[in-house]
């Protein structure tokens, strides 16, 4: 099994998503990116586009409006002003 690390996605009117992944995809404004447990810490704008979560090897994708992450060690976290699953 694949290392996991904590996703928690927040937009102005609720956690959207508050879990665990193996992977998440995100288009930054400078391009997509792939973040895995242990990431150097970064914090990046986000452009408007699909954000694709990895757990248990299968892919849940949602629509997000842009915004920005923030990556640590073992916990990623995304606002935006909105998010949707797709």
């Amino acid at each position: 099994m694949a290392s996991e690390f904590t996703v928690e996605i927040v937009t102005p009117n609720k956690t959207f998503y508050n879990g665990s992944a193996e992977m998440i995809i995100v288009r930054t404004t400078e391009g997509d990116r792939g973040i895995l447990k242990n990431h150097r810490p970064l914090v990046t704008g986000l452009a408007t586009g699909t954000l694709r979560i990895k757990k248990d090897g299968n892919y849940k994708d949602a629509k997000i409006s842009g915004g920005f992450m923030n990556v640590d060690k073992d916990k990623t976290v995304i606002v935006t002003e909105s998010a949707d699953w797709i």
